[in-house]
């Protein structure tokens, strides 16, 4: 096995270890979605760098543009559908959550 493939699940195994303690899981971490939307966006720019610096697909862009277009469009699609679909069969809101949920905080529950 590569080096950097235990490093991944060596790094997911931690997550999950720090994020199942009863001391985590307990307290509201706001921060978290911040970080996480700025990891990606930092991660998505280093990938279009590094697209970018490759000669062999900046020549080929007019061959595989319209194929790349159609295929972002239709996943883009189908995530959305995907995500739709399984939070309808969940019963959960736009904010990931249970009507017992909404309840518990007093929310008005409205039909999802």
């Amino acid at each position: 096995m590569d080096f950097s493939l235990l490093l991944y699940i060596g790094m997911l195994a931690l997550g999950i270890l720090v994020g199942s303690r009863r001391s985590v899981r307990s307290r509201t971490l706001p921060w978290l979605g911040r970080l996480q939307f700025v990891a990606l966006i930092v991660l998505i720019a280093i990938l279009g760098v590094e697209i970018g610096a490759d000669d062999k697909v900046i020549s080929s862009l007019g061959e595989i543009g319209l194929s790349a277009l159609v295929i972002t469009i239709f996943a883009l699609a189908g995530s959305l559908l995907a995500v739709t679909l399984v939070r309808r069969l969940l019963g959960l809101d736009r904010q990931g959550r249970t009507v017992s949920q909404r309840e518990a905080r007093g929310e008005e529950v409205e039909e999802v």
